[in-house]
């Protein structure tokens, strides 16, 4: 029981709470204790009967059989590298880049009305760490070896081969929602040209970086003291300290050798 606990509290909080949330809602669907449509994302379900938790459970609905215990792993490895060495264990900012994750993601489904978004947020993590990995070379099971730059590509093409286009294209949300984070609190601060440069717009309120006490504070790593931008915050250099915490989190954290797929 103590090694249970020991390897529970080992796993980063938010990361924890997704893993949690992911078996909380798939495993009475999977026993029949509840339908899958119960968890659905139905809109009008949502907007006449108010059913809101919808607009949460549809996200940790991973379907069954080995591949979701598969992706179940790769949720646990992607995310908990990305809240320990990108995020430094920020609870409140990884917290909130999980919530503008899923508002890109239901936006980008307006069109597309899929039920489901576990995958698509899969895709969206995924995407993120291999951003914040571009050196690591991925081993798609044991048989082809390729750089993280073509690992989300690849992980759409076996999502087209093993579930049709419609799995393909719940992929391709996340991968779109992943890309739109990238380029706002990564690209936008450091790597657009200087002119352009500005802080994410989207950062993380202060409001809700309140309701997580202990992330507020300011990690110190590698010499460097990471202190996250937020709204309402002036500083004497705004663009440039958003992209020294930005740099810092996005730049390290690669790692060279293969990472089983």
């Amino acid at each position: 029981m103590a090694d249970f606990s020991a390897v529970y509290n080992s796993v980063p909080p938010v990361t924890r709470t997704i893993l949690l949330a992911t078996v909380i809602i798939t495993g009475p669907c999977l026993l029949q204790i509840i339908r899958p449509v119960d968890v659905a994302f139905i809109w009008w379900r949502i907007t006449r009967r108010w059913e809101v938790w919808r607009l949460v459970t549809s996200f940790f609905y991973g379907g069954g059989g080995f591949p979701f215990l598969y992706d179940l792993f790769l949720i646990y490895r992607n995310s908990s590298a990305l809240e320990r060495n990108v995020y430094m264990s920020n609870t409140a900012e990884y917290a909130w880049m999980h919530v503008m994750l899923a508002t890109f993601i239901l936006i980008f489904n307006i069109p597309l009305e899929f039920p489901f978004f576990f995958r698509s947020l899969l895709h969206a993590q995924t995407y993120l760490w291999c951003r914040a990995n571009p050196t690591t070379k991925v081993s798609i099971f044991g048989l082809l070896t390729i750089p993280t730059s073509l690992y989300p590509p690849a992980l759409i093409v076996l999502d087209l081969l093993t579930g049709g286009p419609m799995k393909a294209i719940s992929g391709l949300l996340g991968l779109f929602a992943g890309h739109l984070w990238w380029f706002l609190s990564s690209y936008l601060p450091v790597h657009a040209p200087v002119r352009l440069r500005r802080p994410n717009p989207l950062s993380t309120p202060n409001r809700f970086r309140s309701l997580f006490s202990s992330s507020s504070r300011p990690r110190t790593s590698g010499g460097y003291t990471v202190t996250p931008p937020t709204r309402g915050t002036t500083t004497a250099r705004p663009v440039q300290d958003a992209a020294e915490a930005v740099r810092h989190r996005w730049g390290g954290g690669s790692r060279l050798g293969g990472e089983p797929l």
